[in-house]
């Protein structure tokens, strides 16, 4: 049976992609769990619609992290936490950590994905890359303190 999915399904399908599957995994599992529809002449017309909706929404999104980008350059964010007699931290800043930050101390949003750093462990100064895609790269300074 041919199908569209509507989801990734790991080992099966991507998003979007037009498949032929066995006809009872198809109808008993694919199709209930909403993660791919038949691939019939009216079914396809909705996925394409849908296809370039998902399109104009990412390339909206996108436009939207680079112009927050261009707000982090020079930008220092000061966070201070708990950390040891040896300066190392009791919690590690994360890159999900470090993107909550930046958005409650500075109002600039920013995915953790595209904040490229290992798992920050101890006081200091840092500088930070932060790169969308294939984009240039940028950075803001990390300054870590104790409380």
């Amino acid at each position: 049976m041919k199908v569209i999915f509507l989801k990734d399904v790991k080992g099966v399908g991507r998003k979007y992609e037009e498949k032929n599957v066995a006809d009872g995994y198809a109808i008993n599992s694919l199709i209930p769990k909403k993660l791919a529809v038949p691939a019939t002449g009216s079914a396809a017309g909705q996925i394409k619609s849908l296809k370039e909706n998902d399109a104009k929404h990412k390339e909206a999104e996108l436009q939207k992290l680079r112009g927050h980008i261009q707000n982090l350059s020079g930008i220092e964010l000061v966070v201070e936490t708990k950390a040891n007699e040896k300066n190392h931290l009791f919690a590690a800043l994360t890159k999900e950590k470090i993107s909550e930050l930046l958005l409650k101390e500075k109002g600039i949003e920013i995915e953790a994905n595209c904040i490229k750093t290992d798992p920050i462990k101890e006081l200091g100064t840092f500088t930070i890359p932060v790169r969308v895609e294939n984009e240039k790269e940028t950075h803001f300074t990390l300054i870590v303190r104790t409380k």
